[in-house]
């Protein structure tokens, strides 16, 4: 697999395992986003969370 393939591929499943984790979203609906909509969803998460430990 061409190293810029897997660097992507592993990037993915980190941001998938941290969005399972969260209960955000399903494995299945998961697998098929791509880096950016996985790494937008994650920043989503991130801003909700600051927001509640702000209150």
């Amino acid at each position: 697999m061409p190293i810029l393939r897997e660097a992507v591929e592993q990037q993915r499943q980190f941001f998938i395992s941290i969005l399972l984790d969260a209960n955000v979203f399903s494995a299945k609906d998961l697998q098929s986003f791509t880096l950016t909509e996985l790494v937008t969803e994650y920043e989503k998460l991130k801003r909700k969370a600051r927001r509640k430990e702000a209150q």
